[in-house]
């Protein structure tokens, strides 16, 4: 029974921690750690995390896979990328995916996520070490966009999850349903993203739903789209709704500056400082690197580099 009871310990501080919120405050939303898989919640590419996390109207690559599966019908040339984000306490997330076009046919991809807790110590009832074990999450996703006009394009994500945790398990199975819309006449770019729509997750004797979650954006672009501005509004199942703005500034093709700024509404309980994103972005012939720093406040700063490749 001990032994459950540290499984379920080691759930709840995954569910809780991915919310980015200090159990020490009082504001806490009462669905917090209600549901399961919170890694899911975990932005990929750099691009997009360097500028608030903003980026369900402006993804255009691999990583629109996460922010909205719709942007991939953009695409015209197969895409290969990685990601590492170095998160907290020895928590690592890594993604890698490929995309493939097909012509009038529309978009495919595949991308894997994993993130791992590292090496954590077994022990019995009474304390005593019992070797180790290593915790991961797991995604694989099948994505598919297309454009159905000049202005509006549609994408959907098939998800295979999985937990693990020393010898149990749990899986499940989610969609996500991805449109964009490009404003006729005008640089102004509307996006909408349902994420995490499945089957319940059950872990040892507990069940828990997947982090819905619904994205609603817009992106601006001036000056040639030299400067790109967006605003991303979250509506998670499971916590306050959160905004984010984010801007890109491109001076010559090859270089990007990027800033942003997460807000949950009521504020964010790890501080103000807690939600500022910064990035900066190389676009060298086929390839581009791009690096982000994102501030948690009172928990630190985490980092993340991604590169993709165009073939």
């Amino acid at each position: 029974m001990n032994y459950l009871r540290k499984i379920l310990a080691i759930i709840s501080f995954s569910l809780v921690i991915f919310t980015g919120v200090s159990l020490s405050q009082e504001n806490i939303n009462e669905n917090v750690g209600t549901r399961g898989l919170g890694f899911l919640k975990i932005g990929v590419g750099a691009e997009a995390i360097g500028m608030g996390e903003s980026h369900v109207a402006q993804s255009h690559n691999l990583f629109s896979s996460y922010w909205n599966p719709a942007g991939l019908s953009l695409m015209q040339r197969a895409q290969l990328g990685f990601m590492h984000n170095s998160w907290f306490e020895g928590i690592n997330h890594e993604f890698i995916g490929y995309v493939h076009p097909l012509g009038t046919l529309g978009v495919l991809a595949t991308s894997f996520s994993y993130l791992s807790f590292g090496e954590l110590e077994r022990r019995d009832a009474s304390g005593e070490l019992q070797g180790s074990f290593r915790p991961y999450d797991l995604a694989l996703v099948f994505s598919y966009g297309k454009k159905f006009t000049s202005n509006f394009a549609a994408g959907i994500n098939l998800k295979f999850l999985r937990e693990q945790i020393d010898d149990k398990k749990a899986q499940a199975l989610a969609f996500d349903f991805g449109g964009r819309y490009d404003v006729p006449k005008s640089q102004l770019t509307l996006g909408v993203n349902l994420q995490n729509f499945g089957t319940k997750v059950k872990f040892v004797e507990e069940s828990f739903d997947l982090p819905l979650n619904l994205k609603l954006g817009a992106a601006y672009r001036l000056f040639e789209e030299s400067i790109a501005i967006t605003t991303d509004l979250n509506y998670p199942w499971d916590n306050d709704v959160n905004l984010g703005f984010g801007l890109e500034y491109t001076p010559i093709t090859l270089f990007h500056l990027r800033s942003g700024y997460r807000y949950s509404w009521g504020g964010n309980d790890l501080g103000v400082v807690s939600g500022l994103t910064a990035g900066l972005g190389l676009s060298i012939e086929s390839y581009q690197i791009d690096y982000a720093f994102v501030s948690f406040g009172k928990l630190g700063p985490t980092h993340r580099v991604s590169v993709l490749a165009n073939f």
